[in-house]
């Protein structure tokens, strides 16, 4: 079905759309890069958060404004915003957080658009306790995407949104105890021995495998407390204490279960919901020309095509 605001925008009226701290701001279709449900992202604030970016200290890594790269940037930042507008709009539709009430009309001066963010409620009121901070990683993003991973990383209400749709994620018991019989030896101990100069100087620890030839198999095969050498290893005869044994081996399933699942939950957690946030996205977003996905082959500046 076609919304009120997004007619008013094809016929060239003023149209109202949700902003920062409870205002409304108006634009005309002109302005609008993409639309999410019933509120509309105006090109003026893409262009707000591409300068923040370029005002930023790695300014000097990103394209030229000009270049095919610069627009795709700029399609990216788009994506990313749409992201946002949907995590809020989810948000308040299953309640975790209620508008403001008052919500005077303004005319668009650049200074808001409903977007939440890790500086500011932007008009929202928290329902329950917070989330702790996020932190964006390069599994994450190769695991969900990069426009969901930052957006769950920067906005704790992602996370809150997150938590909320994907509570029911569980990991079967077998998932569990087969990731343990595959990583075996994430989870086997190497023998670890402390040794020194038999003068005293420590020399730290040594596992098998990080010294070579009759100097390693001579540490291996001594006890605690023994002195071996002198033996030939680098840079000439070697002659060390064995201060302390750390016996290596494997540790049992029932000590590592909790923490493999947990881990394994996260991944999960993770995949349901940047599937989930996909989903909404499809029945939701609406992106204007020259705002496409910059993985679309059919726009101007599309670098990857079949």
């Amino acid at each position: 079905m076609t919304s009120a605001a997004t007619v008013a925008a094809e016929q060239g009226k003023p149209v109202m759309t949700r902003a920062a701290k409870g205002k409304h701001v108006t634009n005309r279709a002109d302005t609008i890069a993409a639309e999410v449900g019933e509120r509309v992202i105006p090109v003026s604030h893409v262009d707000e958060r591409e300068a923040e970016l370029r005002a930023g200290p790695l300014a000097a890594r990103l394209p030229h404004p000009h270049s095919a790269e610069g627009r795709n940037l700029r399609r990216w930042l788009v994506q990313v915003m749409v992201a946002e507008a949907l995590v809020e709009d989810e948000a308040i539709t299953l309640g975790l957080v209620t508008e403001a009430s008052a919500v005077e009309p303004v005319e668009e001066d650049g200074a808001a658009f409903g977007l939440v963010t890790e500086a500011s409620a932007v008009g929202l009121a928290w329902v329950g306790e917070g989330s702790r901070s996020g932190r964006l990683t390069l599994a994450a993003a190769l695991r969900t995407g990069g426009v969901v991973a930052a957006v769950t990383a920067s906005m704790p209400l992602a996370r809150k949104l997150r938590g909320t749709v994907t509570a029911w994620v569980r990991v079967p018991e077998e998932e569990v105890r087969a990731y343990y019989d595959r990583n075996l030896d994430r989870f086997t101990r190497p023998e670890v021995r402390h040794v020194s100069h038999a003068g005293g100087a420590s020399l730290g620890p040594v596992r098998l495998g990080e010294l070579t030839g009759p100097l390693e198999t001579a540490i291996f095969s001594a006890g605690e407390g023994d002195v071996v050498g002198p033996i030939e290893g680098p840079g000439g005869p070697w002659t060390v204490r064995v201060d302390r044994v750390e016996p290596g081996g494997r540790r049992p399933y029932e000590e590592v279960r909790a923490g493999i699942a947990s881990e394994l939950t996260a991944v999960a957690v993770e995949q349901t919901f940047a599937g989930w946030l996909e989903r909404r996205y499809a029945e939701k977003v609406r992106l204007r020309s020259g705002f496409e996905h910059p993985a679309d082959p059919n726009h101007a500046d599309a670098t990857h095509r079949h």
